[in-house]
């Protein structure tokens, strides 16, 4: 005899899934505002990158007709502000679709900031001029040296791309803490290896700690090198850099370390080492600026550097057939000389580096702007704008009294 179906059980589970009444809506999460929300970094994104984007596409357009999408590798954090303000600044005024490949470990399903990324990215794709197949890839950037690895696949798929930002919390150069492991030299490599193949001017971006403690002191000694080396052997960076800093130009040896500061000394040897390895991709770097500031804020020196170089395709060279049939006409111009050539205008960059801190200080118009702006930008991310100013005077010190600033410096 069957059992008697009384429907309890299903009323149970009803309930279970809707519950018994009206439900409260959850509390507005109320996101922290981080160091690197500071108006300073919106400087960099304003008067730097987008500035430079806007010089290339103006170029690509003029030259090319039109421009129907940008491509642009990046590192953008889980608020995608760098994308938020190219779209708005860049893309959407000159009718230009954003396809963007981003590399962030907090898009990997057990990270525990996955839901705000996923919520962050959902709403920047549905925005206008972005290109609905960009991504933000889970996986290490650095891993884009591996050319075996996922990353290096996505990476080689999506491009070559227009502009490439490197953006860093930590040091481009610093300590790896595994041995053997891929480090973002060798992504850097790889990716100017990718490049190599496009038909456009390109950007490259790179924000990163330039202190002691933040530079591998193996790196640091190569980097010292190469800055050492280009003056020895190319008589127009040696003139370019005795006019830079003042060095009187005679028969003594300069040793350049010895003339920069630590910080400067750092721009000129990773400068150097980027254009070296754009010679042997065939590229040709023209190095656009570089702008400094602090991790915190008060007295001391800039610690952060953000540098800013565009690449185009240099002349390519056949090479000579091994068998001694193939006639080729190719002009003879060694690796030294091109190194030497795009070298010249670094010492005079690095020297006039803009430091972004002491614009933002010395220039009331110009923080008003950046706290207006990252005001908007954080605000369409999630953030309380309103609470934005208060936040930023806070964390600059506005609100302390003179002597409470004397004590803190």
């Amino acid at each position: 005899m069957s059992e008697e179906v009384t429907g309890s059980d299903d009323s149970e589970d009803l309930e279970a899934l809707i519950g018994t009444g009206p439900l409260d809506f959850p509390e507005k999460v109320v996101r922290e505002f981080r160091p690197w929300h500071r108006p300073r970094k919106q400087y960099v994104r304003r008067a730097q990158w987008c500035h430079e984007i806007w010089n290339l596409t103006t170029d690509l357009i003029r030259t090319k007709g039109e421009l129907r999408e940008l491509r642009y590798l990046t590192l953008p954090g889980n608020d995608l502000l760098d994308i938020r303000h190219i779209a708005e600044t860049i893309c959407s005024p000159r009718q230009v679709k954003l396809r963007y490949l981003g590399f962030n470990s907090a898009a990997f399903p057990k990270s525990a900031d996955q839901a705000e990324l996923n919520g962050t990215e959902f709403s920047t794709i549905r925005a206008n001029w972005i290109e609905f197949e960009s991504q933000v890839f889970p996986g290490d950037f650095r891993q884009v040296a591996n050319t075996r690895s996922l990353p290096y696949r996505r990476m080689r798929e999506q491009g070559p791309y227009h502009a490439i930002n490197i953006d860093l919390c930590g040091g481009f150069a610093g300590r790896e803490k595994t041995e053997g492991a891929p480090n973002y030299f060798g992504a850097l490599r790889a990716i100017l290896q990718n490049q190599a193949r496009s038909d456009d001017d390109f950007l490259l971006f790179i924000t990163t700690r330039m202190d002691d403690d933040n530079v591998d002191d193996g790196a640091k000694g190569v980097l010292l090198h190469l800055a050492q080396q280009i003056y020895d052997t190319c008589k127009a960076y040696a003139s370019a850099f005795s006019e830079a800093w003042g060095v009187q130009e005679n028969d003594a040896p300069v040793s350049v370390p010895e003339v920069v500061s630590t910080g400067e000394a750092f721009m000129l040897g990773l400068t150097q080492w980027i254009i070296s390895n754009g010679v042997s991709f065939g590229l040709k770097a023209s190095v656009r600026s570089f702008m400094t500031y602090r991790t915190g804020y008060g007295l001391g020196d800039d610690d952060i550097v953000s540098l800013a170089i565009r690449f185009k395709a240099d002349h390519p060279v056949i090479p000579p057939d091994p068998h001694g049939l193939a006639q080729v006409f190719n002009v003879s111009v060694s690796s030294a000389d091109k190194k030497c050539e795009q070298s010249i205008t670094v010492p005079r960059r690095v020297r006039e580096c803009i430091q972004v801190d002491k614009i933002l200080h010395e220039q009331a118009e110009e923080f008003e702007k950046c706290i207006a702006e990252s005001a908007a930008l954080l605000g369409s991310a999630g953030y309380d704008a309103d609470s934005y100013r208060g936040w930023v005077m806070q964390e600059e010190g506005f609100n302390k009294p003179a002597s409470a600033e004397n004590d803190a410096s």
